[in-house]
């Protein structure tokens, strides 16, 4: 199991980070059910297709859109080389996946060693706790169950940060009791559950419940042990 996540940028702040994990002749599914259904989803999938094509050749499955919508299906990833969950609403997303009956075949698709690209929203499921999305997500979809797929050993996912938000995700951290990460839009983190390593350019933050905050540059890798 490796997980690919992404501070929230395109497709080009996350360049490092797509160079990992899309490479060219990978067969991918695409989620995009961070995004409403029509327009807002549509438009994502066209983004993510022409991002990949500028990469080279992939074979694409984009499911909830169009013809290729799986609502009937049995979440079979057999033959998926990277399932990609790009960003939006994160509660949204969290709903829809239960709803079309998803957890269990990605959590199985992680456990048998599958590639789980998450970006914005996508990143935030793979953590512990989604309730950390509160500050850039309405939660319209009435999430109650905010726990996340738990893929960097209880640490929780934080995109799209920035030096304000500093003492917000200090606070949270020593309020929940769990380690935040915070990903700057141009920055990535890969783990495979027991170590973790800060994808460049810029460095991801972290942020401990004992008040250990720390930088960590690109390159950097660390045991996860709570995060």
């Amino acid at each position: 199991m490796t997980v690919h996540l992404g501070g929230g940028g395109d497709e080009h702040d996350e360049a490092l980070l797509w160079d990992e994990v899309f490479l060219p002749g990978r067969r991918v599914a695409l989620w995009p059910f961070a995004m409403a259904p029509g327009a807002q989803r549509d438009g994502s999938v066209r983004w993510f297709r022409a991002a990949l094509a500028a990469r080279g050749e992939f074979t694409v499955q984009a499911w909830g859109v169009g013809e290729d919508d799986e609502d009937d299906g049995d979440g079979d990833l057999t033959g998926v080389d990277v399932v990609a969950v790009p960003g939006g609403n994160t509660f949204d997303l969290a709903r829809e996946i239960r709803q079309r009956g998803l957890w269990p075949p990605l959590r199985t698709f992680l456990d048998g060693g599958g590639l789980v690209y998450g970006g914005s929203a996508g990143a935030v499921l793979l953590g512990a706790d989604i309730a950390i999305a509160e500050g850039l997500d309405p939660n319209h979809a009435g999430v109650t169950d905010t726990l996340g797929f738990d893929r960097v050993a209880g640490a929780v996912l934080r995109p799209h940060h920035e030096p304000s938000l500093t003492a917000e995700l200090r606070h949270w951290s020593r309020s929940r009791g769990r380690v935040v990460i915070g990903l700057p839009e141009r920055s990535g983190l890969v783990s495979d559950g027991t170590r973790a390593r800060a994808v460049g350019p810029e460095p991801l933050h972290l942020f401990t419940p004992d008040g250990a905050d720390r930088e960590l540059p690109a390159g950097t890798t660390w045991r996860l042990t709570g995060g």
